[in-house]
């Protein structure tokens, strides 16, 4: 545990100090941006609006082979009602495979690699008005999000309506990691899109936003009369002409079952240098079981550097442990790589990861290689 709070002393430090994020956090942390103003989706991610589009086919990749490649008069309009965007996301892994048959000494026999689509979303903006639209995202495999998006409440507000994520934590693009797995909101559990509806203000520097859907959804009669509820508050501030800092926070509870109920509180923050930027989430989970309590905590910090324009150095620490209560359990992940942007709508990211387990560590380390197509 006392590791564990040198960690949270860490990222709290860092957020007192320093910068914002949204969607992709490290990119709006350097361009002081809302999530609203590179993406159609005001919870961030998804499709992009022209500033998007632009950053990531400008700013992003190497400038000389970038140029060589563009496309004249680029646009995703189809016409000036229907626009399209898309993502492809294809990973290549290797991973060790402990060999347990051995007297579980941890020993590494072998390992495993494959490829796996870990992406393929194809999203469609209608617009039926100056600021009303309906949104879809319809993903490769489970994945579906379509709503209605109404920008017309003061305060630069608006309303959501439909099948979406609820906007809790950082929509991090590897749905792995334990902020997005261990919380629930990763395709790894399941379906983690709900139906329900989202109001939100975006009044100067502060968003809040506030949500309600069903806990679990079915078809028809199927639909349990379970909530679940979602708050989040967040800022973003200018401190000076090359730093940026953002700062937020968010709960989600939901009912299960006739008595049972799952709570998070999450704290987030970003901090932005010139090319320097550092992003960092902490989640409480709250799982009440049969009257019996459980708590957990999972812990992200990511820090990220522009070597040269086009490649990106990371680094990233992950922490979960399921039970504090408990004295063993907890997980750590280091991982390292590199993100390089060849040319306007390519990505190409290496990532070493080393995992360690408490109380026994076996050797079960990975390699991604992951290919990212983007429109």
């Amino acid at each position: 545990m006392k590791r564990l709070f040198f960690v949270l002393a860490f990222f709290l430090l860092a957020s007192v100090l320093c910068e914002t994020a949204s969607a992709l956090p490290r990119f709006a942390s350097r361009t002081g941006a809302k999530c609203q103003s590179c993406h159609i989706n005001p919870s961030g991610g998804g499709m992009r609006q022209a500033f998007g589009q632009q950053y990531g086919r400008e700013t992003l990749p190497v400038p000389t082979w970038s140029d060589a490649f563009a496309l004249d008069d680029f646009s995703t309009k189809l016409t000036e009602a229907v626009s399209v965007g898309a993502d492809f996301r294809t990973l290549f892994y290797l991973q060790q495979i402990p060999d347990t048959a051995q007297g579980g000494t941890g020993a590494t026999s072998t390992t495993n690699n494959a490829f796996f689509q870990m992406q393929g979303d194809v999203y469609m903006n209608f617009k039926l008005a100056k600021k009303v639209s309906i949104y879809l995202d319809k993903g490769i495999y489970a994945g579906f999000e379509i709503f209605g998006l109404l920008n017309i409440l003061p305060g630069n507000g608006y309303i959501k309506l439909g099948k979406f994520v609820p906007n809790y934590g950082w929509k991090l693009d590897d749905h792995r990691t334990f902020i997005r797995d261990l919380t629930g909101f990763s395709a790894e559990r399941g379906r983690a899109e709900l139906t329900g509806g989202e109001i939100g203000f975006n009044a100067g520097q502060f968003t809040i936003m506030g949500g309600g859907f069903n806990a679990a959804d079915g078809f028809g009669a199927g639909v349990s009369k379970n909530k679940a509820l979602l708050g989040r508050v967040d800022g973003i501030f200018k401190l000076s002409d090359d730093m940026n800092l953002g700062l937020g926070g968010n709960v989600f509870t939901k009912e299960v079952g006739v008595s049972d109920r799952m709570t998070l509180f999450g704290g987030l923050g970003t901090l932005s240098y010139k090319d320097f930027s550092v992003m960092g989430e902490v989640d409480w989970i709250s799982n009440k079981v049969v009257g019996k309590t459980t708590t957990g905590i999972v812990t992200y910090v990511e820090a990220d550097y522009v070597a040269t324009p086009g490649l990106d150095v990371k680094f990233i620490y992950e922490f979960a442990d399921r039970d504090i209560d408990l004295k063993t359990g907890s997980m750590s992940r280091y991982s390292i790589g590199l993100e390089f942007f060849p040319i306007s709508g390519v990505e190409v990211r290496l990532l070493y990861r080393f995992n360690q387990e408490d109380p026994k560590n076996v050797s079960d380390n990975e390699f991604n290689l992951l290919i990212h197509f983007y429109l």
